[in-house]
């Protein structure tokens, strides 16, 4: 406490443990190498676009 009010600092981390939680989902082609492998079979897979790794975050608030 000061004497015109009160100041705190808050640190925080979002996606502490840097999980690749999906963003979006979309249909695709499978890539080349598993192509050759399954011997020319054209499927379609689910593949995923992730976002943010870890984010570290620092608020200052006041209260008079």
């Amino acid at each position: 406490k000061k004497k015109n009010g009160l100041r705190t600092i808050t640190v925080g981390l979002y996606n502490a443990y840097s999980r690749k939680n999906p963003f979006f989902i979309y249909l695709g082609n499978q890539s080349f190498n598993d192509w050759l492998e399954s011997e020319g079979s054209n499927r379609k897979v689910a593949k995923q676009v992730s976002l943010f790794p870890i984010i570290p975050s620092i608020s200052y608030n006041f209260k008079f």
